[in-house]
């Protein structure tokens, strides 16, 4: 018993990846989204679009859709928008295409052998894209795991990555919406992380190379990611001349600061060939109308706002945003100065973005991508609390254990409509806390965003 308690202690990160991949797995056979086929819908669809046309219909300037039968694709199986010219340009960058299209080629290719209509939208492809989620975020938390083990023990890296997903909106967009981007982007984040830190430990170009490929991939999910790229000169730096030296070391090691730009450009050169390919030009905005309005951040609402507020449904980053000051005194500060660089930036545009409440939706979900980074100080105040005296120590473990529970619970309720996925009021939301009935919500006190005065900044 002694060595099996022994052999637990020394693996519980493991665990902890396990139960979270279990999770999923079990989520996903309970809902089986791909029955209904509605796994490739909505944002999901816009991001795949890229994969149907070139490898199905083989035309990616879409030429085959007509103001005639328009109905039968647009929304449905492509997200595009018309330039000035009537080009029909993809409205999103092909990053999630790419990080699909493993999945996609294997599903093509089982497609006809097993009785499914070959056509990029069959049971099939559902299936496969669903679980392309749980791919990527395994390997995420590997690597995410591998890092925090750099900086804490065992028992802290095991229970940040428990919290990581079960205590924020990581479980629904994992799970409920496990195609969305976010997982994606958080297990892309995770692993340039691994690699940046790993190059000042150890700099080799190798680790360069890969790190200019997950920034490229990053960016290309998001461009608002591009900010993620500050870990690499800002890694450990903690005064105006530390940053110098830093510079100094990146003029010191030209071929390996090259090599990364040059694969962040490699990686990032299909997306400009194929706006030229389309339209003529390498450079496009693919979104029309939609933007941001930098001059009118909603910052308040974005953080504490009941519609979407990130810190109201997932409470449990109160704990990280402590643990920034606590980093100062603890091996993990080398992440401190990118964080408070980032975190900022990222909200500033996050909250500029002319639907701040990214629709339907559960929390901020935009914040998905930041959260490897945001695992650092959450670690950092999960160690405090497990140094504070016993009565101090269960106080908060308390807490942190309902705002798990709380979590949980509220993506539950997010599921079922009883929080609604674009409305919610205070009253609302008090309302139906801690209901479980579906339909608990009294519409009455929803407040439901007008997205047409949105579009203008009002």
């Amino acid at each position: 018993m002694k060595a099996f308690f022994s052999y637990v202690s020394k693996h519980l990160p493991a665990l902890a990846i396990a139960l979270i991949c279990l999770t999923v797995v079990e989520v996903h056979l309970n809902l089986a989204r791909h029955k209904s086929l509605n796994v490739i819908a909505w944002d999901v669809a816009g991001y795949y679009s890229y994969l149907p046309a070139t490898f199905i219909d083989k035309d990616l300037k879409l030429s085959f859709i007509t103001p005639q039968n328009h109905h039968a694709y647009y929304g449905i199986k492509y997200a595009y928008l018309d330039d000035a010219q009537g080009h029909h340009v993809f409205k999103y960058p092909m990053g999630m295409a790419m990080l699909y299209a493993p999945f996609f080629f294997t599903a093509h290719a089982l497609a006809g052998p097993l009785g499914y209509a070959p056509d990029g939208y069959s049971e099939i492809y559902q299936i496969f894209i669903e679980y392309s989620g749980l791919f990527y975020l395994f390997f995420g938390l590997l690597f995410l795991r591998r890092v925090l083990l750099m900086y804490y023990s065992e028992k802290i890296t095991a229970l940040s990555l428990f919290v990581i997903f079960f205590g924020t909106n990581l479980l629904c967009y994992s799970t409920l919406d496990a195609a969305m981007s976010h997982s994606y982007s958080f297990s892309l984040f995770a692993a340039f992380i691994y690699y940046v830190a790993g190059y000042y430990r150890s700099p080799k170009l190798s680790y360069m190379i890969v790190a200019g490929l997950l920034l490229g991939l990053l960016i290309l999910v998001r461009p608002p990611n591009i900010l993620f790229g500050l870990l690499i000169v800002l890694f450990g730096v903690r005064s105006a001349s530390g940053l110098k030296q830093r510079l100094l070391f990146m003029m010191q090691h030209p071929v390996h600061f090259l090599a990364l730009l040059l694969v962040v450009g490699l990686t990032l050169l299909p997306q400009f060939l194929y706006w030229h390919y389309v339209t003529g030009h390498y450079l496009v905005f693919s979104y029309g109308e939609e933007g941001f309005f930098f001059s009118k951040p909603q910052l308040l609402q974005c953080l504490l706002g009941f519609r979407k507020g990130w810190l109201i449904y997932s409470p449990v980053f109160f704990f990280a945003l402590a643990g920034l000051y606590l980093m100062r005194r603890q091996a993990s500060h080398v992440f401190l100065p990118t964080l408070l660089a980032v975190l900022p930036l990222y909200l500033y545009i996050v909250s500029s973005w002319w639907c701040w409440w990214y629709g339907g939706s559960f929390s901020l979900r935009p914040m998905i991508d930041l959260y490897p980074l945001l695992c650092f100080p959450l670690a950092a105040c999960l160690a405090k609390i497990a140094s504070l005296p016993e009565t101090s120590r269960r106080i908060l473990t308390g807490l942190l254990v309902f705002l798990v529970l709380l979590n949980i619970g509220q993506t539950f309720q997010y599921k079922y409509n009883i929080i609604h996925y674009d409305a919610m009021t205070f009253r609302a939301y008090l309302n139906v806390f801690g209901k479980t009935e579906r339909r608990a919500t009294d519409t009455s006190l929803l407040d439901h965003p007008d997205y047409a005065k949105a579009l203008n900044g009002q």
